[in-house]
């Protein structure tokens, strides 16, 4: 019998009471309608079942996606359309908020300059990375009725003029290239000069205003318009605004480096002047 006491027997049996005390405990503690037996077996059970209801739910859902999924995917379908009419909407608000934005500027140009004829409004099809005068496409030709040298412009002020032009398409030159030339005077004092280029102010950004005389009332901040004297471009444009006056070499007149009113580089919307009064004839002084 001593033996007994000390062999692996007793102590399976003595494992065996342990679990069976401690499953008895349990259901002594969580006693509810239950019988102690049927308490004793749930909590047996419990791991189990609970595994089996976690693969039920697991294949229940898998059914589920198998059988309803021609339902899913009409459903699935149903929103991509919806999505895709709400992206629809949206860019069809942002470009009749645009045209009506642009209904304004012209308005508000027409307002100021009554016989301005004015393109339909024209955005910018293309840029040429390698110029450095910021030239540009507008989607807009003969067909609208542009013609070479039409000034273009937007409600701030002059951007350049029509270099080239096709029936769907035109080139336009800016206002910081060498290859546009147009007389201006300021504001203030009515000095007069002409806008006439070169690579050193381009690269700056700027337009280069020369031929003031040596004597004229010319000052940083003064704000230049065109003259109107060249027929190439209507009076009154805005330029921009001098940020620079420094005397010529030559000591007989002075240069200003000036500000153009409009971003070259960013503008995405123009509109021509295809005609306004005295275009095409040049303004002679009288001697």
């Amino acid at each position: 019998m001593k033996d007994f006491f000390h062999s692996i027997k007793f102590r399976i049996l003595v494992c065996v009471a342990a679990l069976l005390l401690g499953i008895m405990t349990y259901a002594a503690v969580n006693a509810g309608t239950q019988s102690t037996p049927e308490q004793i077996l749930t909590a047996i059970t419990y791991p189990f079942t609970a595994a089996a209801n976690w693969i039920a739910d697991g294949v229940s859902g898998f059914i589920d996606k198998l059988v309803n999924a021609d339902t899913y995917k009409s459903r699935n379908d149903e929103l991509s359309a919806q999505l895709t009419q709400m992206y629809k909407n949206t860019m069809d608000y942002e470009s009749l908020k645009k045209e009506n934005d642009q209904l304004r500027e012209m308005l508000g140009l027409k307002e100021k300059n009554d016989d301005f004829i004015f393109s339909e409004p024209c955005d910018i099809s293309g840029r040429n990375a390698n110029d450095l005068y910021g030239g540009f496409t507008i989607n807009a030709g003969r067909n609208s009725g542009l013609s070479l040298n039409d000034p273009i412009i937007t409600s701030v002020g002059l951007v350049g003029r029509v270099t080239s032009v096709a029936d769907n398409y035109a080139k336009v030159t800016t206002i910081i290239s060498p290859q546009v030339n147009v007389g201006v005077y300021t504001m203030r004092s009515k000095a007069t000069g002409v806008i006439e280029n070169d690579l050193a102010s381009a690269q700056k950004g700027l337009c280069l205003m020369s031929d003031i005389l040596r004597d004229a009332d010319i000052k940083e901040g003064d704000i230049i318009f065109t003259s109107g004297r060249s027929g190439l471009f209507p009076e009154g444009l805005l330029v921009g605004t001098v940020t620079e006056v420094y005397d010529d070499p030559n000591g007989l007149s002075k240069h200003a480096l000036v500000k153009p009113a409009v971003d070259v580089f960013g503008v995405t919307s123009v509109f021509a002047v295809t005609d306004f009064d005295g275009k095409g004839i040049p303004f002679e002084i009288d001697e």
